[in-house]
């Protein structure tokens, strides 16, 4: 355990992750739903609070922020489309959605179910390519892809911004050589 009280160790995490959090949840939340994203980021630093306050010491707080992140977003999301689901559209606009559904039009191509099922075999073989990459390239790379700045990366991971932008070129550039030999263009 550690010798610090609940409040530093909290205070201390946050000072240390506040901007993956920050970044991961904004990445994940769909702006479309008019979810609040300080809301969210505010359910996320309760979370932390609680985990800490049970004395639970984390061994990768990095990834556990970044989990911590994804399922409040995730839960978010999940209360709004349950409170659509629960309103009952009118009478012209449920039978327009009805006919729509029943003639199996999609209105978004992004949507159609082979395009989610090629987009997940593509995240499926990206994420077993970082696997493959070395430990802090991958780190890096990982949170570049997050859409954290070199800046941001090396005040995450106390790197030096040299050797920040290093590990993420470099690690960019493994990750596309991984991808193409899995046979995906990344131009």
């Amino acid at each position: 355990m550690s010798s610090l009280e609940p409040e530093s160790r909290y205070e201390r995490l946050l000072e240390q992750y506040e901007l993956l959090l920050r970044a991961v949840i904004r990445r994940h939340c769909p702006p479309s739903l008019g979810i609040d994203v300080h809301d969210v980021e505010q359910d996320a630093r309760l979370r932390l609070w609680k985990l800490v306050e049970r004395e639970k010491e984390l061994d990768d707080p990095a990834s556990y922020l970044y989990r911590i992140a994804v399922t409040t977003t995730i839960d978010a999301v999940r209360r709004v489309l349950a409170r659509k689901e629960e309103q009952l559209p009118d009478g012209e606009s449920a039978q327009g959605e009805a006919s729509r559904e029943l003639s199996g039009m999609v209105t978004d191509p992004n949507e159609a179910p082979d395009a989610v099922a090629q987009r997940r075999e593509l995240m499926m073989k990206v994420r077993a390519a970082l696997a493959t990459l070395i430990r802090n390239r991958r780190r890096a790379v990982e949170l570049h892809l997050q859409g954290l700045t070199l800046g941001e990366i090396a005040h995450l991971t106390g790197w030096s911004e040299g050797k920040t932008r290093n590990l993420v070129y470099r690690g960019l550039s493994d990750l596309r050589v991984k991808l193409r030999q899995e046979g995906i263009d990344t131009q």
